[in-house]
């Protein structure tokens, strides 16, 4: 269910300011409004938040040398705050030691890309025999360096008033030019009408020769530096923990600096208003009260204009299911909340989609064995939990229309497998009740209605928070009227869709005819009032029509449902391949090659499968999610709640015990 919030208005002395906002912190029920008037930041906070960035770039430096966290490893340490503020000082010492040996790779880095650069313009003038600092200009002569076209090249030897040394034969020749100082513009003048680059030798000794020897020791030296920061940076891999916990003490100081701007202020005190859940009005007075008596509390409903935050509350088992509806959006408020009445059908259809008992198993116990080693937290601790209940449910489902990796009663992949299909044939399982294999039509016709029954309640639960509201034609002639039209519809025509399918299914009139009366009433109660709000009795008829179109999404609505057959075949048949493949190692008259096909066979069971389960898994999940935002939500649900974000302990790498 939604949670009813209340707006608070508190009032307290500034001295008690740091105290409450500690204590409200810790409760995590208060999300803080910000005033027109709030103050903007102070240095402290300005400097708290400095320090968080450096300690960020510092993890993100040293976590490719920290150690690998195990898969199943807690995702957050326990820790109390002050436990964790105690890291502080030994972090930030830390991250000044990384980021000398972080701005010294930097600096190292820069000088070996220029080393490199100067090594790569100077090669092509290696031809050259003196030094490069003795080519220059003197009172008599002026000297030309540059790179010229090998196009160019007879133009400047035909020049009388130049003395050329071509140094090399490429493309771009690098050359040296001498002329008399009075030539000097002439020459210049000559240059333009060539494809000439001037070159300015570097400030380096000795010939390019020997200046290219020096830069690659100097290159060494450099890479041998580098390495040594490297390894230094190393080392402080095994201090990743001391920066993250550091990191999250810091975020939560800042959280409450920062909300300090979010409130209004007299000379000797402050204002806060914000938003507190209804259930917990009581132990947010009780945190204030715990640091203070000198205040004043007050909470009231919200007004019409106001848009409080969308929080909702479910017993333990539904509340996993909250992150399936979350990644769709979170119901506005005061409306209803759908995660109670999707959650048994996300897991019913969840099962058929995957319906291999083996895989269940797997889902089932891979789960559990994450939440209790892992011990996740927000969207992954629920996730994981809805695929827990989803692996239950793919276990009974395998049992009744599925297989048990792939393996069937009527298994033809030969081998072990076949004898295990042998085995669940004598005692009449995988499955159990409905072949989809062997009895196609029958499985879809399970899937459509187990959609027709998903849609149906979707209906219903509309129809009765309208009713709950006082909204009774809202209820009757918009959702009522369709479940008439559905069921009676689905009724009346059953045993025409059967017998065109090849199954028929009997059913007498006094059953039928009721039913297609049904639809009919339904269908006038859509035409007749789907535009009862019109005055204009055309128009109301005719919005009645249009509302009466909507069948065709209705229907659409169920053959949707076929997605419940087509993925639930697909499992099993892949499944039954991936056996075939593997058996085809094996029956080998030799004994090694029997053993090692053996050996074979096995790996390549265990990676198939797993591939599969984890391919199938997932889209089950997706396409289940996917008919409870369409084909279920879209009767009653109104999308578009805002987060609650009170001011709490929000950490990263550390659960706070408090």
């Amino acid at each position: 269910m939604i949670v009813a919030m209340k707006r608070l208005s508190l009032v307290a002395l500034k001295s008690d300011q740091e105290a409450i906002l500690n204590a409200l912190q810790k409760a995590g029920t208060v999300e803080i409004i910000k005033l027109a008037d709030g103050e903007t930041q102070n240095g402290e906070a300005d400097a708290i938040n400095v320090r968080i960035q450096r300690l960020a770039e510092s993890i993100s430096a040293v976590k490719p040398y920290a150690k690998k966290a195990g898969f199943l490893s807690p995702q957050k340490r326990e820790m109390t705050l002050s436990g964790m503020r105690d890291y502080v000082p030994k972090a930030v010492e830390t991250t000044d030691e990384i980021e000398e040996l972080m701005h010294r790779e930097t600096r190292l880095l820069a000088e070996r890309e220029k080393a490199i650069s100067m090594r790569t313009s100077l090669e092509p003038w290696t031809a050259l025999t003196v030094p490069m600092d003795s080519v220059k200009n003197t009172q008599r002569v002026h000297y030309f360096i540059g790179l010229c076209a090998s196009k160019d090249v007879q133009r400047v030897r035909e020049q009388e008033y130049l003395e050329a040394e071509f140094l090399s034969e490429s493309a771009t020749v690098p050359t040296i030019l001498a002329c008399r100082e009075d030539d000097t513009r002439a020459v210049q003048n000559f240059l333009k009408t060539i494809d000439w680059q001037d070159y300015v030798f570097p400030k380096l000794s000795g010939t390019p020769r020997e200046a290219i020897e020096s830069l690659d020791r100097r290159i060494a030296e450099i890479d041998e530096q580098y390495a040594e920061a490297q390894k230094q940076l190393e080392s402080h891999g095994e201090a990743i923990e001391t920066l993250q916990n550091a990191l999250d003490a810091e975020t939560i100081d800042a959280d409450r600096m920062n909300a300090r701007g979010d409130l209004s202020y007299t000379a000797h005190a402050f204002v806060m208003e914000g938003w507190v859940r209804e259930d917990e009005v009581e132990k947010t007075e009780q945190a204030i009260k715990s640091v203070t008596d000198a205040y004043s509390f007050e909470t009231r409903d919200p007004i019409e204009g106001e848009e409080p935050p969308s929080v909702v509350k479910n017993s333990k088992f539904v509340k996993p299911f909250e992150e399936v509806q979350t990644l769709y959006s979170r119901p506005a408020y005061g409306t209803i909340d759908g995660t109670p009445y999707m959650t048994p059908f996300y897991i019913l259809l969840f099962g058929l989609m995957l319906s291999d008992t083996g895989y269940g198993i797997l889902l089932m116990l891979g789960s559990l064995l994450y939440i209790k080693k892992k011990k996740p937290t927000g969207m992954s601790a629920g996730i994981s939990r809805v695929l827990f209940w989803g692996g239950l449910s793919t276990i009974v489902w395998g049992v009744l229309t599925g297989s048990f990796f792939g393996i069937t009663r009527t298994d033809t992949s030969g081998g072990v497998f076949t004898i295990i299909g042998q085995f669940f044939d004598r005692i009449g399982i995988f499955p159990a009740w409905i072949d989809p294999m062997q009895n196609s039509m029958a499985m879809l016709g399970l899937c459509f209605g187990l959609g027709i029954l998903h849609i149906v309640a979707g209906y219903i639960v509309g129809a009765v928070d309208k009713f709950s509201k006082g909204d009774w034609k809202g209820a009757l002639f918009d959702q009522i009227s369709w479940v008439l039209i559905t069921l009676g519809l689905v009724i009346g025509f059953l045993p025409a869709i059967t017998s065109m399918a090849g199954t028929p299914i009997a059913l007498p009139k006094f059953v039928t005819m009721p039913a297609l009366i049904a639809a009919a009433v339904g269908a006038a109660m859509v035409v007749l009032f789907k535009g009862r709000e019109k005055k204009n009795p055309l128009k109301r008829l005719m919005s009645g029509l249009g509302g009466l179109y909507d069948i065709t999404g209705v229907l659409s609505d169920i053959l949707s449902y076929a997605r419940l057959f087509a993925l639930g075949i697909a499992t099993g048949v892949i499944g039954q391949v991936f056996n075939m493949l593997s058996n085809m190692l094996t029956g080998s008259s030799n004994i090694v090659l029997a053993i090692l096909g053996a050996v074979l066979c096995i790996a390549l069971v265990i990676a198939l499968h797993t591939f599969n389960v984890a391919i199938n898994a997932l889209g089950a999940f997706v396409h289940c999610a996917r008919l409870q935002y369409v084909e279920f939500y879209g009767k009653f649900y109104e999308s578009g709640g805002k987060e609650f974000r009170p001011l709490s302990y929000n950490t990263k790498h550390v659960q706070v015990t408090k």
